[in-house]
């Protein structure tokens, strides 16, 4: 690893015409995905501009490097100005940039970029929602766009479901990250390794590297941990971790998304569940499965998240 000392010291490393990395040392070492010909246009908060006679990557990756907050900047050496950058909850490479010859951006890689949100009880399906291609909440924003379908907090008005162009461009994914949250707080999550997979393989047991709960990932009861689940007129269930099929009074699961307004067990054998909406996302408060089955012995009693959303981190180049 190259270093510098001082956070106005830097060294540059440049591996191909197209492509460098900054090393700056203020004891983090921080890597940026430098890309030529290319402004930084949405998904980032302005924190600060700089303008000096002999602009170059190595200042500005200084100049961004004195903020904690800073994870992208935008140069040009033809105007002498340097533009640091915050990334947003919304922040995609995809549209993130525009290309313009007169500048160039740096990104930290590292930052996970919200790929998709699900909002409980909206009457649209999840897993119709995440394969419609025709859907693209950031390619560009919706005007009419709620704020609060954006957020995993004050998220009250949310009425449908977020879907980021990242789903169709599932490339140099290193890792996924799938997080419930109920009243404001991220009551559970799967970390996946994203890397060589697509936008539905990587939901996947073999890919577990952590999660809330510690024996997820070598529970060898559980169904195939898949997005598409299982869906017929019986019942529809996605994102599914379960237990291998059972009656449904005493079935056991981690998390499984309740896609349509119906499940055979409702009729019979589970504690009162209202589906007259959907999705329902359900979920283990503990350490371990959890259960909805009248009959479910000493297992919790499964609970009902608000938000479903997974993030995706991508590789360094």
């Amino acid at each position: 690893m190259l270093g510098c000392s001082g956070p106005a010291l830097c060294l540059l490393l440049v591996l191909r015409p197209a492509m460098a990395f900054v090393l700056c040392n203020d004891c983090r070492q921080t890597k940026f995905k430098h890309t030529r010909g290319q402004k930084v246009v949405s998904g980032a908060d302005h924190l600060a501009s700089f303008s000096s006679l002999g602009m170059s990557n190595i200042l500005c990756a200084a100049y961004c490097r004195q903020s904690s907050e800073c994870d992208l900047y935008h140069f040009s050496t033809l105007n002498n100005v340097c533009v640091t950058f915050k990334k947003t909850d919304s922040f995609n490479p995809v549209d993130g940039f525009t290309s313009d010859p007169d500048w160039s951006t740096s990104v930290q890689p590292g930052v996970w970029t919200l790929a998709f949100r699900a909002q409980s009880r909206v009457g649209v399906s999840t897993y119709s929602t995440w394969l419609d291609s025709s859907q693209q909440d950031d390619n560009p924003y919706p005007a009419d766009f709620p704020p609060a379908c954006l957020r995993l907090k004050d998220y009250g008005q949310c009425d449908r479901h977020f879907r980021s162009q990242v789903l169709d461009n599932w490339v140099n994914i290193q890792e996924v990250y799938f997080s419930l949250v109920k009243n404001d707080v991220e009551v559970a999550f799967i970390l996946f390794d994203g890397t060589s997979s697509d936008m539905t393989s990587w939901f996947s047991q073999d890919r577990i590297l952590d999660s809330t709960w510690s024996s997820l990932a070598s529970d060898n009861n559980l169904e195939p941990v898949r997005i598409s689940g299982e869906c017929q007129s019986k019942s529809c269930r996605r994102f599914r971790v379960h237990e291998s099929w059972t009656l449904c009074k005493v079935e056991s699961f981690y998390t499984f998304t309740i896609d349509k307004g119906y499940d055979i067990c409702t009729t019979c054998c589970w504690e009162p569940l209202d589906l007259s909406t959907s999705p329902v996302f359900l979920y283990s408060p503990v350490n371990g499965r959890a259960s909805v089955g009248i009959e479910r012995g000493s297992l919790a009693l499964g609970r009902e998240a608000e938000v479903l959303s997974v993030w995706v981190k991508f590789n360094d180049f």
